[in-house]
């Protein structure tokens, strides 16, 4: 989420990848200079047209304007026009970031690859197209840093009145004597509601133990981290050392979406990856990741050798907004980082499991700090079935458990220990409109409590299919949209998350009579070196130890595991026959059965030896030498699903997982010899 102090934030309105709403919205640039800026990370050569100055080099330090109207692309500035207030010989210092104090794009803040000879200005530095430096140390003061560590994505806050009220103070000011007074700095933008938004190329204090890592987006004003990696990369397992990769950030801006007309912030990456589809460094995304546009159509129009050529900084005018968009988190306590493209779960090392039972999605939400208009919000939980979503003016899909009560927040400053089931804070309904739609404020009421991250719970227990028996799989889709409330168009949409469902267990035999059928079964043999006599229902002792085949299958289209256990005699409880025996690790066992992750091999066989069970020793071992005796034992085969199945309690607002299994039991008499 975002965790800043700002009561508000900025809505990028990219000329002709988006409809600006309200009046008083025209861009005044001037030519060449009109919607998305850019850098990309590499120089190229424009192969079929050049540069009004006859120069086809595109250099890394560059500024690119790229009109999704036309889509076409143009030279905004080259790298020699930027830094024209230093006097600096035709050297390319390249460009790591920028952004622009007015709409006119007169005055641009950026930052540089190489530092300036003279030290005028580093690479890790915040310039101002008029000479203004703020250095490095300035902008990571409250982060208690002392040195240089670089700097990656820029954007502002605040309104074109007070950032030339800012330059008007500070102007005149060398680097040095910006570093002197570089709490003054800050407390200029602090009081004017103002804030320089940035990324770093360094991680502090330390991988192991990170405050921030250069994939964080980061207030100067706040000292906190304003958009962290994972939170802009929830598909991702993004975040480090937690969740795994820190993901970079190359570029950032707050936009306005390309399909929804809702808020959308829009950044790149310093690695490629893949989430709802493969992205590259030069990408332009969405939250999720989504890939809003490729590198591919930025720079066509330039003609390169070749695309992918890296995405260094971007750049939309802005407006305010109140509120962040939320995002998708995890899916029954699963983060979407971990759930492949069929919406399977890929968790620890146990692959493609389904969804199944009463599935729980969860998600970032506004916080109160950035969206203090809560009330003037709304939002729902979508679901696709495969016939697409709902429109904004239909009934949702998704139907909220009823009677779901959630502890309502009575104190208007808790700690979580204030927050107990009493008449302050009472469990209260908690359901929405007959839309579907939750209002903001609501959602937020309960949080001081402790309570979850649920945005939604969906029972899937009637969506049941049989693939076995040639069913198509099913799977269903979630996105979570906001809008203002009663408004006809979306605020913003996340991005999808497909889930594969599975609410199918193991089917049993209707009797224990030959021939034995359903995805479940076992019969009893006799193993070599054993002369008893065996049935299903009774076995007699010979001369040498009962050893029994255990014969049957277990079957089923996300099969896990199969385990054995007995009971019976003089000895007491349940013991293991073998240890569980997993699709994943357990294949290679020589006294149990082959497996598949469909189950037992061969798949249409009831006959698989499951194991061989020597009854006479197993008694003996947990007796402390009795043989058996004329008793009643009892043989079970247990057969495990990967399907990852979950169960709420309204009343109580409580979420559970766990896996599916179903028993075979085999009871029988015991004769001795």
């Amino acid at each position: 989420m975002f965790s800043n102090n700002h009561s508000y934030l900025r809505v990028v309105l990219l000329s002709g990848l988006a409809v600006v709403a309200g009046a008083g919205s025209a861009l005044a640039q001037g030519p060449g200079c009109r919607g998305l800026l850019l850098s990309t990370s590499e120089d190229f050569f424009m192969q079929d047209t050049e540069d009004q100055d006859g120069n086809r080099v595109v250099s890394d330090g560059d500024l690119l304007a790229f009109d999704a109207g036309s889509g076409g692309t143009t030279i905004c500035r080259r790298n020699r026009e930027l830094l024209a207030a230093f006097d600096i010989p035709r050297i390319d210092f390249g460009l790591d970031a920028v952004a622009a104090v007015d709409r006119q794009r007169e005055i641009l803040v950026f930052s540089t690859e190489l530092d300036d000879p003279k030290r005028r200005f580093t690479a890790g530095d915040l310039i101002f197209t008029t000479g203004l430096v703020i250095p490095n140390q300035v902008l990571t003061q409250r982060f208690d840093l002392a040195h240089d560590i670089g700097l990656d994505a820029v954007s502002l806050l605040g309104g074109e009145r007070e950032w030339r009220q800012f330059m008007e103070k500070f102007g005149g000011m060398s680097r040095e004597e910006m570093l002197r007074q570089r709490r003054e700095v800050l407390g200029f933008l602090e009081e004017a509601k103002m804030d320089i938004l940035f990324s770093t190329e360094g991680t502090a204090p330390s991988v192991e133990q990170p405050r921030f890592i250069d994939g964080d987006l980061l207030s100067a004003v706040s000292g906190t981290i304003f958009r962290a990696n994972s939170a802009l990369l929830p598909a991702l397992p993004a975040g480090i050392p937690s969740r795994g990769v820190d993901w970079g950030l190359d570029a950032y801006t707050f936009g306005e979406g390309l399909q929804s007309r809702g808020a959308m912030e829009l950044f790149s990456t310093e690695i490629v990856g893949e989430a709802e589809g493969p992205f590259t460094d030069g990408d332009a995304l969405g939250v999720g990741p989504v890939v809003v546009a490729k590198n591919f159509e930025l720079l066509k129009s330039l003609t390169p050798a070749t695309f992918d050529l890296g995405l260094d900084a971007l750049h939309m005018d802005a407006a305010e907004f109140t509120c962040a968009p939320p995002s998708i988190t995890r899916i029954s306590n699963v983060y979407v980082s971990e759930i492949d493209g069929q919406g399977l779960a890929t968790t620890g090392a146990t692959t493609d499991r389904p969804f199944g039972g009463v599935i729980r999605v969860q998600g970032a939400m506004p916080l109160a700090v950035e969206c203090p208009q809560l009330a003037n919000f709304e939002f729902r939980v979508e679901l696709d079935e495969g016939g697409g979503f709902p429109g904004i003016g239909d009934p949702n899909t998704l139907t909220i458990p009823a009677g779901w009560l959630r502890q309502l927040d009575g104190n208007p400053s808790p700690s979580i220990t204030d927050c107990v089931t009493s008449i302050a804070n009472p469990r209260t309904p908690y359901q929405p409109d007959a839309m579907g739609w939750f209002n903001l404020a609501d959602y937020r009421r309960f949080d001081e409590c402790g309570e979850d991250e649920s945005v939604a719970v969906w029972n899937s227990s009637g969506r049941a299919t049989n693939v076995e028996a040639g069913d198509p799989p099913v799977t269903v889709r979630f996105r979570l949209v906001m809008r203002e409330v009663g408004a006809p168009g979306y605020y913003s949409v996340s991005a999808p998350v497909r889930v594969r469902l599975d609410n199918n267990n193991y089917a049993l035999p209707a009797t224990k009579d030959t021939p034995l059928t359903g995805d479940m079964s076992m019969t009893f043999g006799v193993a070599s070196g054993s002369d008893a006599s065996v049935t299903d229902c009774d076995i007699t002792a010979g001369s040498a130890d009962v050893i029994l085949n255990l014969l049957g299958r277990a079957r089923d289209q996300h099969f896990w595991y199969y385990s054995l256990r007995w009971s019976g005699g003089d000895a007491v409880g349940w013991r293991s026959i073998t240890p569980s025996v997993d699709a994943v690790f357990d294949n290679d066992a020589t006294d149990r059965a082959e497996i598949s992750l469909g189950g037992t091999v061969p798949g249409n066989s009831t006959t698989v030896l499951l194991s061989e069970f020597n009854l006479t020793q197993a008694h003996q071992d947990a007796t402390g030498g009795t043989p058996p005796i004329e008793c009643g034992y009892v043989v079970e085969l247990r057969a495990h699903d990967r399907t990852i199945a979950g169960s709420f309690n309204a009343g109580n607002n409580s979420f559970g997982t766990t896996h599916r299994w179903n028993a075979y039991p085999l009871a029988f008499c015991f004769q001795p010899g």
